[in-house]
């Protein structure tokens, strides 16, 4: 018997998961910490140092607060840990040397300072000054939960640009409060993990490269987000330097901001209004160097990570924000692999990857409720099922699975693929010679809605297409031809939002993004969404707001070779363009990599699977969602925030 998901995973993933895990009633129970449970006497001794910069200017006289995240809804429910502020010295100096301990053993602790005077005359105190830094999770010190007695904290734009983009999800307009549901624990702690794979919050730096040394941090575009509100940080609050930066952060029909820590949050969550005013408050004297040499497509963030995958066809993201990469072809392997990697890039799979059960080209990817991992190949007609640990616990060959890249998991933990085959979770074949009928074609890719119906996206010509769909008893409900409509000549992929809308990447004469009811009725107009750029769609996914992130790219012989132009097209669940003309730039570390599959993890990160060897996270950039798929269909949460 496999042991429980949450067993496996808290001696594979990072320490700080133990915390995590305690939501799960891992520490209550299993290891008797008294997860969760308030402790009331505070700690005596300096719990921790800092310094807040004003670009190179250190700032006297700003107001410190101490938070916990809150537990009990997103935007909402953080408990100050000082009884008072507390105020830097002329130096910019701060010591923490009492505080409340923290309310849960899963706290996640972040800092913020407010006002000051940032070098200028004595009587300055800047009431639109705001930066911040996410420490992350609680250390047991003493006997109860605390800050880590041995930290620093170097607080400065770059932190909060940091710390604003990762936490977006969890943070309520104001920014006054960083909170997530209690059953989220998980993706917030995520969430604060990221921000050290961005700054070194010990010197108020950003980096260059992953702490783990597979990731290439956007370094130059976090400094200029950070010099772009320096200017106001660095001056008495009621000047032209705040006015210009809280006019161009103000998103049509948005709030202005008041402060700095509002102007970076509207930014994150509105990274393509007024890109181009937002860069002109930068100049070549700003203090954080070297920055960007131009204005960028949009304002996100992304962190590049190598994988090992030649050719990647596609991802999943389980229960604990670990992502997997299915690797069609990797060097050196000749059936394939597939990568792991942590939610924060560092890869778990070894340095080749999980080989073996049958893998042969593994084209296909998806996680069960159980945490197991569940593959098709492109070579051969086999089913292949790997543990949580990357362990191959059983393949099957069926003649009825062929080599589509078809793959669903529902929430019974069953599995369903090829055309149209369905096996429980042992393996066992439920569907007999395949279901039939529906308007099935050549199968391109297939997803569960809320009520465990399989919908497939499928060619039946060679300009013709049609979504099938199939109640979990594989009885067809979409006719004997499928769900057609105008412009629907190359559906590819599908989606279940929490509405019971099914999304389709059409990757057809016309590219677009098709709506469909429940009923198959077409809900997107004459040939779908066709706005922001949309081009060559091969993925979609769903986040917990239930917008919608479709991939896009296409390709430029201007330059004499082929330039491969990737992007992200975001649409509000009504079809509303959220990502601009353009869409959403991806960066990938080739200039022929296109995006071939995306997902969206708990934390609101954003991963997209480059057909290279490299694997894109934009952070923060979507609103958390409960992973897997199969979890949320099992749950009745799909599409919907943790």
């Amino acid at each position: 018997m496999e042991a429980p998901l949450t067993l496996q995973r808290i001696f594979k993933s990072s320490p700080t998961h133990l915390f995590n895990l305690s939501l799960l009633s891992i520490c209550l129970f299993t290891f008797g910490c008294g997860a969760g449970a308030p402790s009331n006497a505070p700690i005596a001794a300096p719990l921790l140092q800092g310094h807040i910069h004003g670009g190179q200017q250190p700032v006297s006289g700003a107001s410190i607060q101490l938070y916990a995240a809150g537990t009990s809804g997103y935007g909402t429910g953080a408990t100050s840990l000082l009884s008072a502020p507390i105020t830097t010295d002329a130096n910019g100096n701060f010591t923490i040397t009492s505080a409340s301990p923290c309310p849960t053993s899963i706290s996640q602790l972040y800092i913020v300072a407010t006002g000051g005077n940032p070098g200028l005359d004595p009587s300055t105190n800047n009431t639109a000054l705001a930066l911040m830094a996410a420490i992350g999770p609680c250390v047991l010190n003493g006997g109860h939960y605390t800050l880590s007695p041995t930290a620093f904290i170097n607080i400065d734009e770059v932190t909060t640009v940091a710390s604003v983009y990762a936490l977006a999800g969890f943070m309520d307009a104001a920014t006054t409060q960083i909170g997530a549901s209690f059953s989220n624990s998980i993706g917030i702690a995520n969430a604060f993990q990221t921000v050290p794979n961005l700054v070194d919050i010990s010197t108020g730096q950003a980096l260059t490269t992953t702490p783990a040394g597979n990731g290439t941090v956007p370094q130059a575009e976090i400094n200029t987000l950070a010099d772009i509100i320096a200017a106001c940080v660095n001056s008495t609050g009621s000047g032209p330097a705040c006015t210009s930066l809280f006019t161009a952060a103000t998103p049509v029909n948005g709030t202005a901001p008041t402060n700095t820590l509002q102007a970076i949050f509207n930014i994150a969550t509105h990274p393509v209004s007024q890109v181009g005013a937002l860069y002109a408050l930068f100049s070549a004297t700003s203090p954080f160097q070297p920055a960007l040499p131009s204005a960028p497509n949009d304002w996100t963030i992304q962190v590049n990570y190598a994988a090992y995958g030649a050719l990647q066809s596609a991802l999943a993201i389980d229960a604990v924000g670990n992502v997997w990469v299915a690797n069609q072809v990797t060097p050196g392997i000749t059936a394939g692999s597939v990568t792991e990697l942590s939610n924060n890039g560092a890869i778990l799979s070894g340095p080749t990857g999980f080989t073996g059960g049958g893998l042969d080209e593994p084209i296909s990817i998806a996680i069960d409720p159980s945490g197991n991992a569940w593959l098709t190949s492109s070579l051969s007609t086999t089913l292949t099922k790997l543990s949580s640990t990357g362990t191959p616990l059983f393949n099957t060959t069926n003649s009825i699975l062929g080599t589509s890249p078809g793959l669903a998991i529902d929430g019974f933990g069953d599995v369903w693929c090829g055309a149209l085959a369905k096996f429980d979770n042992n393996g066992n074949l439920l569907s007999g010679g395949g279901y039939t009928g529906g308007g099935i074609g050549q199968v391109r890719g297939m997803s569960i809605d809320a009520g465990n119906n399989a919908w497939i996206a499928s060619s039946t010509g060679s300009s013709t297409s049609s979504i099938a769909k199939f109640t979990n008893a594989g009885v067809p409900l979409s006719g004997t031809t499928g769900y057609t409509f105008t412009g629907l000549t190359g559906a590819w992929r599908t989606a279940n939002d929490s509405s019971g809308n099914t999304w389709v990447a059409n990757n057809g004469f016309i590219p677009s993004i098709f709506k469909l009811g429940s009923d198959g009725t077409n809900l997107s107009g004459s040939n779908g969404f066709t706005a922001g750029g949309v081009s060559n769609p091969l993925s979609i996914a769903i986040d917990g707001a239930g917008n919608v992130w479709a991939t896009s790219d296409t390709t430029s012989f201007a330059t004499g070779s082929p330039v491969v132009t990737s992007s992200m097209v975001e649409l509000g669940n009504n079809g509303s363009l959220l990502s601009g003309t353009t869409g959403l730039s991806v960066v990938s570390t080739s200039s022929l990599a296109y995006p071939v599959y995306d997902a969206v993890d708990s934390s609101g990160n954003v991963w997209v699977a480059m057909s290279s060897s490299n694997i894109v996270e934009m952070v923060g950039a979507a609103t958390p969602v409960v992973t897997p798929l199969s979890l949320g269909v099992r749950n009745n949460t799909l599409g919907a925030r943790p």
